[in-house]
């Protein structure tokens, strides 16, 4: 069954909850990928070091933990400052594949690689690749955790941007609210916005 969860946050990432993902899908048998800048992903790995799920025997060596940066994923990705679909169809497509790392279980992703290009300034490319991760997790039946610092949201727009990332998920959760289904569909350009 995919998921495509989107946290939104206040001051520090939820690295609990990332952890949380993760250490449901090693004990599950799963192919967790974490893919995130720092200081995210250490956080996530102190958090699973703590609960002792991350060192199961071979857990990093034999494909069922991946660590990736964020930053050394898009730089090959980006093409004169742009987001090459092409590329990112094939790097995300490789990457969400159960195939590609033995048909182990199902894949879990912990990434912020939109909610990155979000924080520079490129909702657009940032929209596009919740699209195309959305897509894929649907293909794939992975299940992705991405979360965006508030800030962020409410510097590009608030509500408009909130509800647009909110509606390429399947799932929402707001700082200090329950976990909630998207949200619709963002109003169409032309449409007043509500609220």
């Amino acid at each position: 069954m995919s998921r495509h969860l989107v946290q939104f946050y206040g001051t520090a990432y939820p690295a609990q909850e990332a952890s949380d993902f993760i250490a449901a899908g090693l004990q599950a048998g799963d192919t967790c990928i974490v893919l995130l800048v720092e200081p995210s992903r250490t956080a996530v790995e102190q958090q699973l070091e703590r609960r002792r799920t991350f060192m199961t025997p071979g857990s990093q060596n034999s494909g069922h933990y991946l660590a990736l940066d964020t930053h050394e994923v898009l730089a090959r990705l980006m093409v004169d400052g742009r987001l090459d679909m092409e590329r990112a169809t094939e790097s995300f497509g490789a990457l969400m594949n159960p195939a590609s790392h033995g048909g182990r279980g199902q894949v879990r992703v912990v990434g912020d690689p939109a909610p990155t290009l979000f924080a520079a300034g490129n909702e657009d490319d940032a929209l596009r690749l919740e699209a195309l991760v959305d897509g894929l997790s649907k293909t794939h039946a992975t299940r992705v955790f991405c979360a965006y610092p508030m800030h962020d949201v409410h510097r590009h727009g608030s509500a408009h941007a909130l509800h647009k990332m909110s509606a390429e998920h399947t799932s929402v959760k707001l700082p200090d609210q329950p976990w909630v289904e998207a949200l619709a569909k963002p109003p169409q350009a032309g449409q007043a916005e509500q609220g």
